[in-house]
């Protein structure tokens, strides 16, 4: 267990607005060419699900080349999902690209009295598209999450401090050491955070420092690991990972956070 106090804060936020303007709408000499279709702009995403909000993700379909027809396509949903159709989420699509228009989208509405702490996910295929042949990123992986938002900005400088843990390979020495310094930031979605720090730095070994990951979630901070392998280890690295009981947050306090997470998870150096 650690906590870490905050320092000081200081945040500034740089919003940039992109235009995005296509002219050019004869397409006829591509009408003949054969077009590759996947999912854009990736392969997965969040769709983070409020109390009393209509909260829908849409889960795009692109396409090479714009045509001057319409081209529908089709998809499934992977059996290893483990969100279910109109109990978790229902789903909505037209299963058509446009003419002139190089995407279509898959509309996800997440169900807030389904949705969980760590979240549920929801595997789409893109089987088929009109005039197309399917590319390399044809799966997409949603994550359904329930959500809080957070009213204290949970950012900036920390003193991270050792509680309680640690194991006897390692001298029950502080996971992340004590009294570190540490920067806590933005994360991939409004609710994570993350901040750098070496692992076990009291042994001097050259592991580098790794982003431990956390995600604040309607009053539970949950442990989700580091951005990479610890470097310290009995044979191998050390593997962390979210504790059996979550810390928990006050979402208008920001002071001092408690982080909760399990030490040696693969057991590689004796017992935690």
């Amino acid at each position: 267990m650690n906590k870490i106090i905050k320092i000081s804060l200081v945040l500034l936020t740089f919003i940039g607005f992109v235009s995005c303007d296509s002219s050019d709408d004869d397409t006829s000499y591509l009408n003949d060419r054969t077009s590759v279709s996947y999912f854009v702009p990736g392969s997965s995403g969040t769709l983070l699900v409020e109390d009393g909000v209509t909260s829908t993700f849409n889960v795009m379909v692109g396409i090479s080349e714009p045509k001057a027809f319409d081209r529908a396509f089709t998809y499934s949903i992977d059996p290893s999902s483990t969100a279910v159709q109109n109990a978790d989420y229902t789903i909505s699509s037209t299963l058509n690209i446009p003419a002139n228009s190089v995407v279509g989208s898959i509309s996800v509405t997440g169900d807030y009295a389904a949705s969980t702490l760590e979240g549920k996910t929801l595997k789409l295929v893109l089987d088929s598209v009109d005039d197309s042949a399917i590319g390399a990123r044809k799966v997409f992986t949603l994550t359904i999450i329930r959500y809080c938002p957070l009213e204290a900005p949970f950012t900036g400088s920390y003193m991270l401090q050792n509680i309680s843990g640690g194991i006897p390979a390692a001298g029950f020495a502080p996971a992340f050491g004590n009294n570190v310094l540490v920067s806590l930031v933005q994360g991939a979605e409004d609710t994570d955070r993350k901040f750098n720090v070496k692992a076990y730095p009291s042994f001097n070994f050259s592991n580098p420092p790794r982003d431990v990951l956390l995600s604040f979630v309607c009053g539970n901070v949950i442990f989700n690991g580091l951005s990479g392998a610890s470097g310290v280890g009995c044979g191998g690295s050390i593997a962390f990972g979210p504790a059996t009981t979550h810390a928990t947050y006050d979402p208008a306090n920001d002071t001092v956070i408690t982080i909760n997470f399990t030490e040696n998870t693969e057991s590689m150096c004796g017992n935690a």
